[in-house]
């Protein structure tokens, strides 16, 4: 859990530094990324 949040944590600023402006589009890829990092 602990490695999630700081996972999560580490890609919020990478969307702050790049400017994102659509974060929701950047947290699917975070999550689609999570879930192939799990499965495997």
């Amino acid at each position: 859990y602990e490695q999630c949040r700081e996972f999560l944590i580490h890609v919020q600023t990478l969307a702050k530094e790049r400017g994102e402006k659509c974060p929701t589009k950047v947290t699917n890829q975070v999550f689609r990324y999570a879930k192939k990092a799990g499965a495997s």
